[in-house]
């Protein structure tokens, strides 16, 4: 199959209007910061396309769906672009686009390359990286809805035992829940 049919249904899959998904908020963010690259870098499961879609609903808040995409390259008819890296030219193209048109690009992946000064060689200092990490215990308590509301000095002591509770599942998990064990929330 031809590389362009595939893109073109992929972006317009990305511009069809969905049902916003009930995803646990996280505590990275971007930093401010124009004319950069962003990456969203980290190991597998830590919820970098989460991360990803919580800032595509964020912008779609403020600006036309078209103005606001995300395309994934994890299918498996795109075999050889699901590593942008490995794409030959993707960092000049990418380069290019920076240079003439006032657009926010995020790119994300968990090889090794991706991680590697490399990486921030090809794109000649326009990359920036956002580290996205297994959850925090607070983000493991908000995303079973038991966020704490006081600081940890006014908690009772039933509050205190199920937080001490939750931080043992969350050292045993390692900060990666299995979503279809875990309740999701906003």
């Amino acid at each position: 199959m031809a590389l362009r049919p595939i893109l073109l249904d992929k972006l317009n899959a990305a511009l069809a209007p969905g049902q916003p998904q009930r995803l646990t908020r996280r505590d990275a963010a971007l930093p401010v910061i124009s004319g950069k690259v962003h990456t969203v870098i980290g190991m597998r499961r830590t919820g970098k396309t989460t991360f990803l879609l919580q800032l595509l609903g964020t912008r779609r808040e403020e600006v036309p769906p078209e103005r606001a995409i995300h395309v994934s390259l994890d299918d498996d008819r795109l075999a050889n672009l699901d590593e942008i890296q490995l794409v030959s030219g993707w960092d000049r193209f990418v380069r290019r686009v920076l240079d003439t048109e006032r657009i926010v690009v995020v790119v994300s992946d968990s090889s090794a390359q991706m991680l590697s000064r490399e990486l921030h060689t090809s794109l000649r200092g326009r990359a920036m990286a956002t580290v996205i990490r297994p959850f925090s215990l607070r983000e493991f308590l908000r995303h079973h809805g038991e966020e704490p509301t006081v600081e940890p000095r006014r908690w009772v002591s039933a509050e205190r035992s199920k937080i001490e509770k939750r931080f043992g599942e969350c050292l045993k998990a390692g900060g990666f829940p299995e979503a279809q064990d875990l309740p999701q929330v906003m």
